[in-house]
C-alpha cells in the first residue's frame, strides 16, 4: 500500500494533535485540522489504511487512532518540520558550557545536568574511551599521622583517590612501592591490571609484603574502579514523573546503570540526532519510552552521547533541535581542547 501525500499528511496531523492533547484522534478531529480536508469519511477510510501499515493503532473500537511507534518514527524521519533552536535557548546553552574544562569524568554530569534543566526529562550523556587509558601516575599523599590518600591519575585525564589508615611504611617498603609502580604498573591499561597481574605483583614484595599488601590491594580495587565508559543520569526525579510509577523508573534506572544496553541503543543512533524508540528494542523496560540523542566528539581520544529519555508522546520538534545543538557544541569544545592540548 502506498503512502501517498495525503496519507503523509493525515500521520503527521494525527501525531501532533496526539502529542498536543494526549487523546485519540478522530475523522471528525481532522477535519478541522486539515487544509482543504476530504470528507470525514475518507479521513475513516486513510486512518484505517494506515493502522493496516502500522503507522496508527485505535485503541478500541469506537475510539479514534493514536500512533504506533513505527508511525513516530517516520514522523520523526521524514515528516516533522525541521525546528531552529531558539536564540536565548542558544545562549543559555553556551553561557552553561563556557566552564566545562573538558575533565573526562566531569563531561556527563555537566551536560545531562544542563539537557535535564532545559527539557524537564532525564538525561543521559556518556563518554567513551576509544582506546584503553594507561596508568600515568600513581602517588601517596600523607593527610595525616597515620592516614595516606592514594592517587591513580590516567594517561586521559581521569583521577581515583582513596583514603586509608596504615601502620606506617618504612623508607624501605616505601622505595620498593615506589619501584614497583614504576616498573610493573605506570603505562600499563586498565584491562592489563587486572588480579592475576597485581598477584605476580604482590609475590616480588618479597619481605615488605605484610607492609605492602593492603596498600597495593587498595591500588587493585581504585583501578578496577575506573572504566572505559561514564554514563550519566540526572533528573531522575522528572523520569518518576513520565513512568507514572516507581517500579517502571526503577527498571529504567537499573537499565542505564548496567551501561551496555544504553550504549547499545545510543550506539544505533548514528552521527546525526535521531529518536529510538523503547518499544523496537528489546529491553522491555524502555516499552512506554523513547530515547533522543545526538553524537558528539572532536578528540581521537573520546567519543560521546547526549540525549533524553521521555514518553512517546513529547515535542519532538523543540527537543531533537535542543539536543543537536548541545552536541554541536560538545564537538567544538573538545576539537578546540584537543588543539590546544597539540600546541
Amino acid at each position: 500500500m502506498e503512502l501517498t501525500p495525503r496519507k503523509q499528511a493525515v500521520l503527521k496531523a494525527v501525531i501532533k494533535a496526539y502529542i498536543e492533547n494526549g487523546e485519540p484522534i478522530g475523522s471528525k478531529n481532522l477535519v478541522a485540522l486539515l487544509e482543504n480536508a476530504p470528507s470525514s469519511a475518507t479521513l475513516r477510510n486513510e486512518m484505517s489504511e494506515l493502522c493496516e501499515l502500522g503507522l496508527l493503532h485505535q485503541p478500541h473500537t469506537s475510539a479514534g487512532r493514536v500512533p504506533t511507534s513505527r508511525g513516530y518514527s517516520l514522523y520523526v524521519n521524514s515528516l516533522m518540520n525541521k525546528a531552529e533552536i531558539p536564540e536565548s535557548e542558544k545562549k543559555a546553552i553556551d553561557e552553561a558550557l563556557e566552564s566545562l574544562n573538558c575533565e573526562p569524568e566531569g563531561i556527563p554530569n555537566t551536560v545531562a545536568q544542563l539537557l535535564s534543566k532545559l527539557t524537564g526529562l532525564p538525561a543521559i550523556a556518556c563518554l567513551i574511551t576509544e582506546r584503553q587509558p594507561k596508568i600515568k601516575r600513581i602517588e601517596l599523599l600523607p593527610i595525616g599521622r597515620s592516614s595516606v590518600m592514594l592517587l591513580v591519575i590516567t594517561d586521559d585525564g581521569r583521577t581515583r583517590n582513596r583514603i586509608f589508615r596504615h601502620g606506617g611504611f618504612t623508607d624501605e617498603s616505601k622505595n620498593c612501592f615506589e619501584e614497583l609502580i614504576e616498573k610493573r604498573i605506570k603505562g600499563k591499561t586498565i584491562a592489563e591490571l587486572n588480579k592475576a597481574y597485581f598477584q605476580s605483583i604482590i609475590a616480588e614484595c618479597g619481605i615488605y609484603i605484610l607492609e605492602l599488601m593492603p596498600l597495593l590491594t587498595a591500588v587493585f580495587e581504585t583501578v578496577s574502579e575506573i572504566e572505559n565508559t561514564d554514563v550519566t543520569l540526572r533528573g531522575e526525579n522528572a523520569l518518576y514523573n513520565i513512568c507514572g510509577d516507581e517500579n517502571t523508573a526503577r527498571r529504567i534506572t537499573s537499565l542505564i546503570k548496567r551501561r551496555d544496553p544504553i550504549i547499545s541503543i545510543l550506539e544505533g543512533i548514528g552521527d546525526n540526532v535521531g529518536a529510538v524508540f523503547g518499544a523496537d528494542t528489546v529491553y522491555s523496560e524502555l516499552a512506554g519510552e523513547t530515547v533522543i540523542a545526538a553524537k558528539f566528539s572532536g578528540s581521537d581520544k573520546y567519543k560521546g552521547y547526549v540525549g533524553v529519555i521521555g514518553p512517546n508522546r513529547m515535542s519532538y520538534e523543540q527537543i531533537m533541535p535542543c539536543v543537536h545543538y548541545i552536541s554541536k557544541r560538545m564537538t567544538e569544545i573538545m576539537t578546540e581542547a584537543q588543539k590546544d592540548m597539540e600546541d
